[in-house]
């Protein structure tokens, strides 16, 4: 098995684990704890904080992937990449910090009227940021380390786990609300400290400087570089926490509640997608270094056909249940049905046209990146603008789905006219097709008690989708991986 389907194979499995815990704290426990306004709150908190951590790393973030083969030297310690990974970031932050504080009583006053809980705990985004910030900063230099399942674990485990513990003892009145979020906020700080113990263990933990190393002709193209994929990176990140950001303060906390639920269940699709890309990016920057323009042609068709296999699955399995997934919820958190549906399209659709970004961003045309970025910041404001105030959350939803549509379908063509490139085969076609016949199936089937209606819908898709999707070998990649997932299975039993 090559290094990409055995690390996304174990991405994966991190990710679905965290997707496991995830539904336990998003689907009962959150709903079952708090009111719709304190979930509401600890999404904001969370999209602005990883808002603020963007903008401090500086471009840092993406600048240790796409030069590490530049600094690659492990006599040397890789000539000090990592002593530059930390202090970049911890410049951008107090920046930040400072910008976020002199303008406290602008931020404070979008908030003032629909979200009064924002005012309270606003100044917990600061400490929120600095912990995902140094959180992405090692994980992109694990990742670089060709170690992208360690980040997963991290991220989508042993946080999640952290969140339910405290959502807990919260539950049993062991502590108030007020120390829920300060636990909660802990929990993310936890992350950076781990990922240091793990470089440690490594031997990889080398803080000393070389900077005699740094030439100007390394040291402008990395300025350029961080430059540029730090505004591109910054606008994608905006398009993908404003609709929180707005929505709690056009239409109030409870409504962001109930929005950032469905939004979670439409966002399941995306687990293969995480799990190929923390593999494929260094990997597709290294081939782009050394000029292996097949090489990057077969992951980027690979990784499309895969992302969009696995996707159709789980969207198939999300709408078909999507009645049954809603009962689950308390009455006031239920109301996001179309919200699941538009942000599951809109995430079926980023996943299909595979690694068209991290091809733009790895690549001599990275500057492309950022004018298309902000032309969907532009997009996405004017959007849920002109949407949220008509149709509330599912305003929101739709504006988000159209976003990613016109930001994908721009880096598809990009792509196609300066690489030839392009993601699609004739089996994508037969993904699709099969997919649209068994939700279609699965959709007819009558309604029955809850249990048995979610098995009868989902044998349907297993039927008349995955099973096809096997037989016809659409991806021998994931029959591979599959069986290889089997097997190790089998072995630990």
């Amino acid at each position: 098995m090559g290094i990409i389907a055995r690390q996304s194979l174990f991405n994966a499995v991190w990710i679905y684990i965290g997707i496991a815990l995830g539904a336990i704290a998003t689907l009962i426990l959150y709903p079952q704890i708090l009111e719709t306004d304190q979930y509401g709150l600890t999404r904001v908190l969370i999209s602005a904080s990883i808002i603020g951590a963007q903008f401090a790393h500086l471009g840092i973030r993406n600048s240790v992937i796409r030069f590490f083969p530049f600094f690659k030297n492990p006599a040397n310690r890789h000539n000090g990449l990592l002593f530059l990974a930390i202090t970049v970031p911890l410049i951008g932050f107090l920046i930040y910090a400072v910008i976020f504080w002199l303008f406290r009583d602008s931020l404070i006053g979008f908030y003032a009227e629909q979200s009064p809980l924002v005012v309270e705990f606003y100044l917990y985004i600061l400490p929120i940021t600095l912990f995902i910030l140094y959180f992405e900063v090692f994980n992109s230099y694990l990742r670089s380390l060709q170690d992208s399942t360690t980040g997963s674990l991290v991220n989508e485990v042993l946080l999640r786990l952290l969140v339910i513990l405290s959502l807990v003892i919260h539950w049993l009145e062991w502590i108030s609300f007020e120390t829920f979020i300060l636990f909660f906020t802990l929990s993310y700080g936890l992350q950076p400290l781990l990922l240091i113990a793990v470089l440690w263990r490594m031997g990889e933990l080398s803080l000393f400087p070389r900077l005699s190393f740094i030439k100007r002709r390394i040291a402008r193209s990395m300025a350029a570089y961080g430059f540029y994929t730090l505004l591109g990176g910054l606008t994608t990140i905006i398009t993908g926490n404003i609709d929180i950001l707005m929505l709690s303060s056009m239409a109030g906390l409870s409504e962001t509640g109930i929005y950032a639920i469905a939004f979670y269940i439409g966002s399941v699709i995306t687990v293969p997608q995480h799990a190929i890309g923390k593999i494929a990016t260094p990997l597709i920057a290294e081939h782009l270094q050394n000029n292996n323009m097949g090489e990057v042609q077969e992951i980027y068709q690979k990784s499309s056909l895969n992302q969009l296999i696995t996707g159709i699955f789980i969207f198939a399995l999300i709408w078909a249940n999507v009645d049954s997934l809603m009962g689950i919820l308390p009455e006031t958190y239920q109301g996001g049905r179309w919200v699941v549906l538009f942000i599951g399209l809109g995430k079926l659709f980023d996943m299909a046209t595979g690694t068209n970004g991290s091809i733009i961003l790895t690549s001599k045309y990275y500057r492309f990146d950022l004018f298309t970025s902000l032309l969907l910041i532009v997009f996405t404001i004017a959007t849920n603008l002109l949407l949220i105030p008509e149709y509330g959350m599912n305003g929101a939803a739709l504006a988000t789905m159209l976003s990613i549509f016109v930001y994908n379908l721009i880096k598809y063509f990009f792509v196609w006219a300066r690489f030839s490139m392009q993601p699609f085969r004739a089996s994508a076609l037969w993904a699709c097709l099969l997919g649209l016949a068994a939700l279609f199936a699965a959709l007819a089937v009558p309604d029955l008690p809850v249990l048995a209606d979610v098995t009868v819908r989902s044998l349907v898709i297993l039927l008349l989708f995955a099973l096809p999707v096997w037989r016809l070998r659409l991806s021998p990649e994931l029959n591979r991986m599959v069986k290889n997932a089997i097997t190790m299975r089998n072995r630990i039993h």
